[in-house]
């Protein structure tokens, strides 16, 4: 049919190519209107959720409802009973890949009156072919009773390639108080994504002599869903990769990913200088061979206010810098300064705000 080879190389490249962006694709599968938005009202749900089973309703403020929203300005209430369920459900739009793990994160609350006396909260969470379809039980809560919205972290393996999720207040036991004691309210749902658990390394720069707490920590995530949240020593979480101002010693760095899957990992932060000083070379060599090309101080201190001067030997001004990482590399002008020997005048503030100021010569070799 196809007589061209280009042709058919052609059309081997697009597919090869569908193929891996559907499942790469797959792997991240996101929600429409995940904080479930829109007008509040009994039997109605925001769009695109469609009912799954009964009459669920849009919150707050049907039926005496007042938790506020944990995110956006609506959520869903969901109640159920023995012979009478309430779900909602959405049509994904990519289908979920067989036998691979997923993780969906969302808020969930119970309440203890939904039109009727409540006993608890159960979410079931289901996969299927068609809208309202529960083929598949891909994960439940368990039974709670907290009144106020805590984070849960559902993680799916569905046997088949489904297009729909139903999410389904389910009876587990029967309730003293009423026939339609199984109530929750669910908001702030995540995308679908491929659960990945993340690893963490991390890489330390040293302090720079045993009094200073200039040490610092960057910590490296592979893995996971960003964003990621990272903190030290158990303190508070931050969006920063970076800690700094550390002391010497060990510490433990953890990251959280956005579905609350954690890592860590132990940094030891060195202080290789007991002594805080700056030592003046009294020689260098700027010939290129990657050794003492540079004159600069060895510095084993937090300073600052630094100025280092570099004066011929009839008072001309050969250099001039203020930072202690960029020296002179033996030129004038453009030129190979002359060897001879050079005065330096090098003035600083230690990590103790004492100033200092350091005299002396320098041998310039070639």
């Amino acid at each position: 049919m196809f007589s061209e080879p280009g042709i058919i190389y052609g059309m081997l490249c697009c597919w090869l190519f569908l193929s891996f962006s559907v499942r790469v694709e797959a792997q991240h599968i996101p929600l429409r209107n995940p904080s479930l938005e829109g007008p509040a009202g009994k039997g109605i749900l925001p769009d695109p959720w469609y009912v799954a089973a009964g009459t669920p309703d849009t919150q707050p403020g049907v039926f005496g409802i007042k938790l506020l929203p944990s995110a956006g300005k609506s959520y869903v209430g969901l109640h159920s009973g023995k012979g009478f369920l309430e779900g909602i459900g959405q049509e994904l739009p990519l289908a979920m890949s067989a036998h691979m793990d997923y993780v969906l994160s969302f808020d969930l609350a119970y309440t203890s009156y939904y039109l009727y006396p409540a006993c608890y909260g159960n979410l079931a969470i289901y996969g299927g072919n068609a809208p309202g379809d529960t083929a598949e039980l891909l994960w439940s809560s368990g039974n709670f009773t907290h009144e106020s919205w805590e984070r849960y972290d559902a993680v799916l393996r569905p046997s088949g390639a489904y297009r729909y999720l139903s999410f389904i207040a389910y009876p587990t036991t029967p309730c003293n108080k009423s026939q339609y004691g199984i109530a929750l309210l669910i908001d702030n749902l995540s995308a679908l994504d491929r659960l990945e658990l993340p690893v963490v390394t991390a890489v330390a720069q040293p302090c720079s002599c045993g009094e200073v707490t200039d040490g610092s920590i960057t910590a490296h995530v592979t893995g996971g869903v960003s964003p990621f949240q990272y903190r030290l020593d158990n303190g508070r979480w931050q969006a920063d990769s970076v800690f700094t101002a550390l002391a010497a010693g060990q510490h433990f760095v953890e990251i959280q990913d956005s579905h609350r899957f954690t890592a860590r990992v132990m940094a030891k932060v060195e202080s290789p200088w007991k002594n805080c000083l700056v030592v003046m070379p009294t020689a260098f060599s700027p010939n290129n061979d990657g050794q003492n090309d540079v004159f600069r101080p060895k510095v084993y201190d937090a300073i600052h206010d630094y100025r280092l001067r570099v004066y011929d030997r009839w008072g001309q001004l050969i250099f001039s810098g203020a930072v202690p990482e960029n020296g002179w590399d033996g030129t004038f002008k453009g030129s190979p300064a002359a060897v001879q020997a050079y005065v330096y005048i090098c003035t600083y503030t230690d990590s103790r705000q004492q100033s200092h100021v350091l005299k002396g010569t320098v041998m310039l070799l070639r």
